[in-house]
């Protein structure tokens, strides 16, 4: 009888790797406790793991200070943190969420709600709760990413306990800690990871579904990301597979012709977000508009050279997180969180050097060029602004490639140690020297620049580190060695993500209970207006609810009202521009279409946008005693109402070109909104009917009399809401005369129309906000909003989704069938 062969089930391997079985080539010491280690290894790196979260994040795991930080890390506060109170709120009051009128003055949010799969685990915890749920989010993001951390590195065929330290320092690494205490980043972490895990299983035995999910993944989170993991993934596939001795240009073609279908199928799979996420990112005006750092970036010379503080970061940065200062302490380039985040532990600093001697010839150029590539963009920031398509000049994912290089290559030499290659000491004593020469140089004063009592601390790792490495020289201490590495990885860990997590300025559950920050009396405010009145409303304050160091401009999203302040990486272009043109935010400025400010300090403005209340904590402006009441009062916040309250949607009889609207000066722009509407040009016909506005009507001066005479013009004629939600106004509206009927809504191509049942195209009016064209008589008007191609990217989405599954349900068929036949054969 011939030998039974064995099969794979599922899946048909594309390349078999060849791993050579070298004496001592499969296990780390004796056999028992390499079998113990393969066995269990990947629950001993889940345990070792729940250790180093139970004494790194204590304080947040029993609840007395919150995941969110109120220093450089004010965006946890200020932008994340608002956002998922809001979309919690949505998914109980309006479903899926799409558009949202707290945004600013209102905006698509369908592309930031719910495409970070781990934001799920917070919602889980209720509204009450939303604050305490943020940690847990992010220790389940350590736990899962060590989870496939360890599968990645097994995949590698290395020994079980590198397995282990490789998930270990991975998962405590700068991005992971640093970068997570900002959440996407943390995110981005895992989805790398599961990335490269996807890839391997189709390298070694040809398993394929899991690649179009891992882009599928990173596309709905970040389609941007495709393109920065995807560099990077295309350089590892190179360098995995030119590094080998047995690979042939045949295989290497059909290998990348699989991945190229696989991503295709997963944008596929991905195209309900992709499209979204794709219409946020044209729609806004650091993309779409014009507000880019590209001609800034673009004009700096090819080869030109950083100041010496950035080098001296990228240097002090491999030791430690915090070496350069914590938080807003930080003293490096950047910032916390923007500057290098490449640390991932002391020790591959001290092995990485050795990949270029220990490793095959064709491993060592790989390497080389691998690392090459790597660096030019550090040394060279030109190169870095390309790689972000001259975006940004920051570093944040670019980080993760480096700490990644770092950990393999030291990974890789712990192997080639452990399975009977020699520790080059020439190489390890120049390497230490070299270490301790940059740890000590001094870059700027020492006192100021660097934390000098860590970096004691890490000089005594330093030198554990490199007595350990030289013992992995003797043959009969080497598994004990290695075990004390990891033993000794772990202590490292622990004490410096410690200091990254703990020493920063994180919100206490004391302060979220008291009458301050996002709970301050604005709360007991906005909650006596809903209770008193249930028109459509929007509220002005003159002050911010700031809980953390930067302004907060989202307080309407967590606070439940609608506003005009926005802070949004991509806020919504058409609001943007209405800003621009009435000289609220300069035009071009890219951090000013972020944080916008709104129209907090335009009185004119705000009526012309619905809003009825001011909330006032200063002394009251005279202009507003003169048109708002005061009507109540919280602790020190005074309420005032607007006499002169324009609702959303009332109507214009007279037109204004944009162009001649242009051509007045601010504060005349401002006036003649409240008479005429600006229509866009070239003018539509049936705005051309209304009568056309004179600007010799505005050489008089404009008193209170002539601004109460246009309120009231606007007031004679308006839309009757009968339904409101954040995506749907139905209302009612009689006219004895054509006119336009304005809403306070930037434009937005996925708002649509229907008048008396006809579907009816609004029109762009007062420099980005929408409108509709009424005729004569009583009309039944509805706005229902849907983002561009939703039903044709879900069902792209949906057909894509059931042709993967029955790809994998057919590929498992397939190979079963297989080997059921080839047994009959055997037999």
């Amino acid at each position: 009888m011939k030998q039974k062969p064995t099969h794979r089930i599922p899946g048909k391997p594309v390349i078999k790797a060849t791993v050579k079985k070298e004496a001592g080539r499969t296990s780390a010491g004796p056999g028992s406790v390499s079998i113990n280690l393969d066995k269990y290894g990947l629950w001993i790196t889940l345990g070792l793991v729940s250790v180093l979260i139970l004494i790194i994040f204590t304080d947040f795991i029993t609840g007395s200070k919150y995941y969110l930080f109120k220093d450089i890390g004010s965006d946890t506060l200020n932008g994340w943190y608002t956002n998922i109170v809001l979309i919690s709120k949505y998914l109980h009051t309006d479903g899926f969420p799409l558009w949202s009128h707290s945004q600013g003055l209102g905006q698509n949010l369908m592309a930031v709600s719910v495409t970070d799969p781990f934001s799920f685990i917070v919602y889980l915890f209720g509204q009450n709760n939303l604050a305490y749920g943020i940690v847990w989010m992010e220790i389940c993001k350590i736990i899962l990413t060590s989870v496939f951390m360890y599968l990645f590195f097994r995949l590698w065929k290395i020994s079980p306990i590198l397995n282990i330290l490789g998930s270990v320092l991975y998962c405590f690494g700068g991005f992971m800690i640093v970068g997570g205490a900002w959440f996407g980043f943390s995110t981005e972490a895992f989805l790398m990871v599961f990335l490269l895990y996807s890839f391997e299983k189709l390298y070694r035995d040809g398993t394929w579904y899991l690649f179009p999910l891992s882009v599928a993944l990173i596309t709905s989170n970040q389609p941007i990301n495709l393109y920065f993991y995807g560099l990077f993934l295309i350089f590892y596939f190179l360098f995995r597979y030119f590094s080998s001795e047995n690979h042939s240009w045949r295989n290497f073609g059909k290998l990348t012709l699989q991945m190229t279908g696989l991503t295709l199928t997963g944008l596929l799979i991905s195209s309900f977000f992709l499209v979204s996420q794709m219409q946020m990112l044209l729609d806004s005006p650091r993309v779409g508009g014009n507000s880019s750092h590209a001609a800034q970036l673009l004009s700096k010379p090819l080869f030109f050279i950083e100041n010496g503080i950035y080098y001296a970061t990228a240097i002090m940065r491999l030791f430690s997180n915090d070496l350069i200062g914590n938080g807003s302490n930080f003293h490096g380039w950047y910032n916390y969180l923007e500057a290098p985040m490449w640390y991932i532990g002391i020790l591959p600093l001290l092995l990485m050097p050795q990949v270029f001697v220990l490793g095959s010839r064709r491993k060592k150029i790989a390497y080389g060029c691998f690392f090459l590539i790597l660096l030019i963009p550090v040394i060279l920031p030109f190169f870095r602004y390309a790689f972000w398509l001259f975006t940004g000049d920051y570093y944040r994912g670019y980080s993760i490639f480096i700490s990644l290089f770092l950990l393999f290559s030291a990974i890789d030499v712990l192997n080639e140690v452990i399975h009977g290659k020699k520790i080059n000491l020439l190489l390890l004593g120049v390497t230490l020297g070299v270490v301790f020469l940059l740890l000590y140089y001094p870059f700027e004063s020492t006192s100021k620049f660097v934390d000098t009592d860590l970096r004691t601390v890490i000089a005594n790792f330093i030198v554990i580190y490199a007595i350990l490495v030289f013992l992995l020289k003797f043959e009969k201490y080497r598994s004990l060695v290695v075990f004390v590495l990891v033993v000794v990885v772990g202590i490292e860990l622990a004490y410096m993500n410690n200091k990254t997590v703990n020493n920063r300025l994180a919100v206490t559950r004391n302060e979220m209970m008291e009458k301050a920050g996002y709970n301050d009396y604005t709360v007991d405010a906005i909650g006596f207006l809903k209770s008193h009145d249930h028109q459509y409303f929007r509220v002005n304050k003159d002050y911010t609810s700031d809980p953390a160091i930067h302004t907060s401009f989202n307080d309407a999203k967590v606070q439940g009202y609608y506003g005009s302040m926005s802070y949004h990486s991509f806020n919504q272009k058409y609001y943007i521009r209405f800003l621009e043109e009435m000289n609220i935010i300069q035009k071009g400025e890219e951090t000013q279409t972020r944080a916008v400010v709104g129209l907090v300090a335009k009185p004119l403005l705000q009526n012309l946008v619905s809003t009825k209340y001011n909330l006032c904590k200063r002394s009251i402006p005279p202009i507003l005693r003169m048109t708002y009441d005061s009507i109540a009062r919280f602790g020190n916040v005074t309420i005032m109402r607007n006499n002169h309250f324009l609702p959303l949607g009332f109507t214009y009889d007279t037109y204004i070109p944009e162009s001649q609207l242009l051509s007045c000066s601010e504060r005349t722009r401002e006036q003649i909104l409240q008479e005429a509407v600006a229509a866009a040009e070239p003018v539509d016909p049936g705005i051309r009917s209304l009568r056309q506005f004179e600007l010799s009507d505005t050489l008089h001066e404009y008193t209170f009399i002539d601004y109460f005479k246009d309120i009231d013009s606007r007031k004679k004629d308006t839309l009757q809401i009968t339904k409101f939600t954040e995506n749907r106004i139905k209302g009612t509206i009689s006219l004895k005369e054509k006119k336009l009927l304005f809403f306070s809504i930037p434009y937005d191509k996925g708002w649509h129309a229907v008048v008396d049942g006809n579907a009816t195209q609004p029109v762009l009016c007062n420099l980005g906000f929408m409108g509709l064209l009424l005729s004569p008589g009583d009309h039944h008007v509805e706005l229902y909003y849907r983002p561009p191609f939703y039903n044709p990217s879900l069902w792209i989405t949906i057909v894509s989704l059931l042709a993967y599954l029955a790809m994998i349900s057919a590929d498992r068929s397939y190979f079963r069938k297989k080997a059921k036949k080839e047994d009959v054969q055997d037999l």
